[in-house]
């Protein structure tokens, strides 16, 4: 996803705004985590404002995203929504443009800023629902398709020498 607006429209005119709304389709799932892939553009619908100091861009945007379960890895479509309240400042004009964004000439890159917020915006643990059983640790089989034939009478090998401090067959 590139995204690169003109604005000469409102480029030297302090108070000026202009509308801006896009659609731009994910490829690249690279830089979200998790994501398995995009199955919605991105929607953005918004506004750049030309202040004294720079261009203001207020956005709202939403798609939406494929996970896998965390549970038991099934698919899951989540959607995303996020607001983008940022300032861009003319090239040159700012200290230290590693840290602020920038727009040079007439041309705007709203890139890193639209994948910021989706990313921020992402969530660190999906589930299909949320009494998923999730997968046998034996056999691997999805347990909300029914129960598997593993035996679930033993005991986690990690734990075993937990299990020696008891005899089971006495009465504590």
């Amino acid at each position: 996803m590139k995204v690169i607006l003109t604005i000469s429209q409102i480029i030297g005119k302090t108070g000026e705004s202009m509308e801006v709304s896009f659609s731009e389709n994910v490829e690249n799932t690279m830089g979200y985590p998790d994501v398995v892939c995009f199955s919605e553009p991105v929607v953005i619908k918004g506004v750049l404002t030309n202040t004294k100091k720079g261009i203001l861009f207020e956005a709202d945007g939403n798609t939406e995203a494929v996970y896998l379960c965390s549970r038991c890895l099934e698919r899951v479509k989540v959607p995303i929504q996020f607001n983008i309240n940022e300032m861009f400042y003319p090239s040159g004009s700012v200290e230290n443009e590693k840290e602020a964004e920038t727009f040079c000439d007439d041309e705007m890159d709203l890139t890193d800023v639209i994948q910021r917020s989706i990313l921020e915006n992402l969530p660190m643990k999906v589930v299909c629902k949320e009494e998923c059983k999730g997968l046998c640790p034996k056999c691997g089989k999805n347990l909300n398709e029914g129960d598997c034939d593993c035996n679930d009478t033993e005991f986690d090998p990690r734990l075993e020498s937990l299990r020696t401090l008891f005899n089971v067959d006495e009465e504590v």
